[in-house]
């Protein structure tokens, strides 16, 4: 699965993941702890997809962005596997309760979905709302999780 990802990152952290292109080639990092930091970060993108990680210890580098977009991938961040909040909830936690919209378009800035949980951030009326990466792929993240998390609670009910 990680194969169709290119993911790019800093001495600091993780910098992009995005869907790779037909053709094209795998950015290059500029120095051993760079690479060593996008390894671990394809590791654990691994191990999400196969349902084994709920989380990403593997750092990332937003430094880059603007202040309020970094406060938002950093409370987005918390939210927790296969779980879900809205816009709303982020504008209110960030102390502006009217910035919703900010919100969202702060979330179409992250620069490493997945790894920064920005598809678990719907609508206030539940509905999927935007992701970088597509409605399709939203939708398929949040749906992944809801299945491993119904999985696991039906495991330790048998145990």
């Amino acid at each position: 699965m990680t194969s169709q990802w290119v993911i790019s990152a800093s001495e600091r952290g993780v910098t992009e993941l995005r869907l790779k292109k037909r053709g094209s080639a795998r950015t290059e990092n500029n120095s051993a702890r760079a690479e060593k930091r996008r390894a671990a970060a394809e590791k654990e993108l691994s191990a999400y997809f196969a349902g084994r990680a709920k989380s990403f210890a593997a750092r990332y580098d937003i430094s880059a962005l603007r202040p309020f977009t970094q406060a938002v991938l950093k409370l987005t961040a918390q939210i927790p596997y296969g779980e879900v909040r809205s816009y709303e909830w982020v504008a209110r936690k960030l102390g502006k309760p009217k910035a919703a919209r900010a919100v969202g378009n702060a979330l179409a800035r992250n620069p490493v979905p997945i790894i920064i949980p920005c598809h678990r951030v719907v609508r206030t009326d539940g509905t999927i709302g935007g992701f970088a990466l597509g409605s399709a792929w939203k939708k398929r993240l949040l749906n992944m999780e809801k299945r491993f998390v119904k999985s696991e609670a039906s495991s330790k009910k048998r145990a």
